[in-house]
């Protein structure tokens, strides 16, 4: 019987102070909309391991303020920044330079802060923290059949991580007017179907399926396309909820492995946080 991965590490549950005091760092992540993310109770266990005294914020950014990034790290007193939805490619013209692995997928999602808050670099961990994710499942990676839903900035990440471990990757767009159609629609392409049924690994790298998106509770009813797959395919659904997605939950009820996207964030974090603090976070259990 397979199982739903879509768990956090149990010491990543415990809340970052609301209240800062002197000498605290301040860390956050920016997007829209923000208000789901669980980046603050993810990073809170790093922090406490090495008693840093930091507050983790989440800040939301609309599209026409993105531009004043910089003035949001000087008020806020950051010390470094995850970006998410729906920045990650908007943001990199903004940063003073990228490192390989965000040129590479042309995606940014954490940013490091130096020089007293002047210099801003992008980076990508996305894509290494879905391989690692990927690996604790047991998947092998080269010469893997993957296909990735999507073509974003979460997509290009996880695509250039994977392509580097030997996998083969094919991708499954809808532009974005009908991107919640996009699973109902799956099923009825017969060029998807054959991409379905052939894939060891199948990637969920739209914001289908996050809680209350554009206010439509009916986002992705239809996953009878999981019909398609083998039995051995393993789900990895980048968007993430308290009790999983619908995409998981039904993965799981049809017997296959799949999980979430805390595990992804759980390890892109660790990859983060190493980026920023250049420590290397060890969870106790």
């Amino acid at each position: 019987m397979k199982k739903n991965l879509n768990k956090l590490h149990p010491n990543t549950c415990r809340a970052l102070p609301e209240a800062a005091e002197h000498g605290t760092a301040f860390y956050a992540v920016i997007g829209d909309p923000i208000e789901h993310s669980r980046s603050p109770e993810i990073y809170a266990p790093m922090f406490g391991q090495f008693g840093i005294n930091a507050v983790f914020l989440k800040i939301r950014v609309v599209e026409s303020e993105l531009c004043r990034i910089r003035s949001i790290v000087s008020e806020r007193s950051l010390s470094g920044f995850a970006v998410t939805m729906p920045h990650k490619k908007a943001i990199i013209p903004l940063l003073d330079g990228i490192d390989e692995t965000a040129a590479e997928c042309g995606s940014v999602n954490i940013v490091t802060i130096s020089n007293n808050g002047s210099t801003l670099i992008g980076h990508n961990t996305d894509g290494d923290g879905l391989i690692n994710a990927l690996r604790e499942t047991g998947a092998g990676l080269s010469g893997a059949q993957v296909v990735i839903l999507g073509h974003g900035g979460a997509a290009n990440g996880a695509a250039a991580a994977l392509l580097r471990a030997g996998a083969e990757i094919r991708f499954v767009t809808r532009d974005k007017k009908n991107r919640i159609d996009m699973f109902s629609a799956i099923k009825h392409a017969e060029t998807e179907s054959r991409l379905l049924s052939s894939a060891d690994i199948l990637i969920n790298a739209t914001p289908i399926g996050m809680h209350n998106m554009n206010n439509d509770c009916s986002d992705y009813e239809e996953t009878s396309f999981l019909n398609c797959l083998k039995p051995s395919c393993i789900i990895a659904d980048m968007v993430y909820r308290t009790n999983g997605t619908k995409l998981v939950q039904d993965a799981v009820r049809l017997g296959l492995t799949a999980f979430g996207g805390e595990r992804m964030l759980f390890h892109q974090g660790k990859l983060a946080f190493k980026l920023w603090t250049g420590l290397e976070y060890i969870p106790e259990s």
